[in-house]
């Protein structure tokens, strides 16, 4: 299972189709059409759909790129997806690899499962062209597309015990861990052009919540019940993190500081932070043995990923691919 995981991750990272980020597929009412692929027409609504969805991926916005070129060069590549997925689609379909009604299922219920409501859902995938149906025989193609790359990988990757050694000998910074920290931070927020007063009010929060955890209340409670940040949810805790992986004046702050120490209030372009210190966690080198899976993964996955691509590069010789839009 862990194997059919990662070849889902690498085909739709491939395809930059993920489900709930790039939605591509047979969308409705598309009178005109940007391109076909033996004989089966691709929607020009829907490669301006699947082109916004690559601008919000990449966090560009249309009207502030300077260069023209680049614009084309992303609705080229956005184009080069669809027909890429549906290069696949066919293949699969033709190998008899189509995905079962109960796999389907199970993808649109994941799906589903990332919306807090089934209206919300079901906004989402209208505001991207689709129909309910539509929306599951757009999952069908993309989990045929998995079933079809798992096969090309299988026949087509072979890692050795010498490609896991060697690359772990050329990559000693990737198995070597930095000392890290694992703390704790309440935020109170300071927005950009503050006046001094608000900057006084929130330095007077911050303050008065130090006061309060060096008192002996929970910081976890006093995060989820204060803090301004995002990781108020987790009760501030933040991921492991090592020098040069914060902001200067945070990262001074916490490293100064020993296991269950707080800091004083410490001020970022965010506002001001109460940090604890929970952890540190020494250097450490990571073993060729612990390290193997990881490798092994890596390996299959680029190596898979290039089988792949040269297997839709066949596909798209073979057949009759009519690019009709100018790009």
């Amino acid at each position: 299972m862990k194997m059919r995981a990662a070849f889902r991750v690498l085909v739709r990272g491939g395809l930059a189709v993920v489900l709930g980020l790039v939605w591509a597929g047979a969308a409705v009412g598309q009178p005109s059409l940007a391109a076909r692929v033996n004989g089966a027409g691709i929607g020009a609504e829907l490669l301006d759909r699947q082109f916004e969805d690559l601008l919000r991926a990449r966090k560009l916005h249309l009207a502030r790129m300077q260069s023209p070129s680049k614009a084309k060069e992303l609705k080229r590549e956005a184009l080069d997806n669809l027909i890429r997925t549906e290069l696949l689609w066919q293949e699969a379909t033709a190998a008899g690899l189509v995905a079962t009604d109960e796999e389907v299922d199970r993808a649109v219920a994941e799906a589903r499962g990332r919306f807090r409501t089934q209206e919300a859902f079901l906004r989402r995938i209208d505001l991207s062209g689709f129909s309910e149906q539509a929306y599951r025989e757009h999952t069908r193609k993309l989990l045929s597309g998995d079933r079809l790359a798992q096969r090309i990988v299988e026949r087509e990757v072979r890692i050795t015990d010498k490609d896991v050694e060697d690359f772990y000998a050329a990559n000693p910074r990737l198995f070597r861990r930095e000392e890290q920290l694992k703390a704790r931070h309440i935020l109170i927020a300071v927005p950009a052009g503050a006046t001094p007063a608000q900057r006084a009010q929130a330095l007077t929060a911050i303050g008065a919540l130090a006061a309060r955890a060096r008192g002996g209340e929970s910081f976890d409670s006093l995060a989820r019940n204060h803090s301004d940040d995002a990781t108020r949810q987790w009760g501030g805790e933040l991921d492991p993190f090592s020098r040069g992986q914060m902001g200067k004046a945070f990262e001074l702050a916490a490293f100064a500081l020993r296991p269950g120490e707080i800091s004083g209030a410490v001020e970022t372009s965010a506002g001001f932070h109460l940090i604890q210190l929970e952890e540190r966690m020494p250097a450490a080198s990571v073993s060729l043995q612990a390290a193997r899976d990881r490798i092994l993964e890596h390996l299959r996955g680029t190596r898979g990923k290039d089988a792949i691509d040269r297997e839709v590069e066949q596909l798209r010789a073979a057949g009759k691919v009519e690019v009709l839009t100018p790009l």
